[in-house]
């Protein structure tokens, strides 16, 4: 029990010492309406971020796009993009600088970091399309965010550990937050949950940090932590880029997908989030 409050105590001053999130980022999730009022706000909110704004602009002008005159006008970037695709390089842009980090603990290099939270992004805006069709845009933010506890818990973990933790890499559905109560006491939502409390993340966004793997926990927003739960896997089975036979069945069985979709849904949803994942690749540089 000392041991477990000592880890908990060095948590919370790494917690204190990772720098605020871009007010950007609260700018951006409150436009998730579709309206002209609401783009309007959107070009004005992009064009006060220098960074957001150039990657925008050399977006819209890369080959992807093929477009032959040079964009120079960010609201008619807009118009092309489409509301959608900004949003995306907006929270994109201002999360990466935090997410593309080697969490070298786990094993886990930078690219592959990355890459998982972009990929449960997009997972968790595709199951929400049909779950809760509302929500699409904050499930996207969940799912690129679900993992920030990591970024703390990450500097915790001692060499006698990291083997341990690599080891568990190697799963379809790796179990780091069981191995993380094992030996420290709490895990990597439970760091994440104050992470985003200091944030100022909203209730939502938190929640699904906070229990992400806990989707039977009887809590506010179980319907959506059920969504970014199943999204964090879907992200680790798009790694593979193919679902075995009978994969998805077999993981609904176990209850590692817990959302109210059938084996057949899911699958359209994986194969839907490959082909975003490949676009994506072309003009985000995942």
């Amino acid at each position: 029990m000392e041991e477990s409050r000592k880890y908990f105590e060095r948590a919370l001053v790494e917690v204190d010492a990772l720098p605020p999130i871009s007010k950007v980022f609260h700018k951006i999730m409150e436009l998730t309406s579709e309206g002209e009022a609401a783009r309007a706000e959107l070009i004005h909110c992009v064009s006060l971020d220098q960074g957001i704004a150039s990657k925008v602009f050399q977006t819209i002008n890369s080959a992807y796009f093929g477009i032959r005159q040079e964009i120079s006008s960010l609201e008619v970037a807009v118009g092309l993009l489409g509301d959608k695709e900004i949003r995306d390089i907006a929270v994109i842009c201002t999360s990466s600088g935090l997410l593309r980090s080697n969490i070298r603990g786990y094993g886990i290099p930078a690219d592959q970091f990355w890459f998982h939270s972009v990929a449960a992004a997009v997972a968790g805006r595709l199951i929400a399309a049909r779950l809760l069709p509302d929500m699409q845009e904050a499930a996207f933010a969940a799912g690129l965010l679900h993992d920030i506890g990591k970024l703390v818990m990450d500097r915790l973990i001692e060499e006698p550990e990291q083997e341990v933790f690599k080891e568990l890499a190697e799963e379809i559905s790796p179990g780091y937050h069981s191995t993380e109560m094992d030996l420290y006491g709490f895990d990597h939502c439970t760091i994440g949950f104050f992470l985003a409390r200091k944030w100022n993340f909203s209730e939502e966004l938190t929640a699904a940090i906070a229990f992400h793997h806990y989707p039977d926990f009887d809590v506010a927003h179980g319907k959506f932590i059920r969504v970014v739960c199943a999204a964090d896997l879907m992200a680790h089975l798009a790694e593979s880029d193919e679902l075995e036979p009978g994969q998805v069945a077999s993981l609904k069985e176990e209850g590692k997908i817990p959302i109210e979709l059938s084996h057949v849904e899911v699958e359209e949803i994986f194969h839907n989030l490959i082909e975003e994942i490949d676009e994506s690749r072309s003009y985000l540089r995942i």
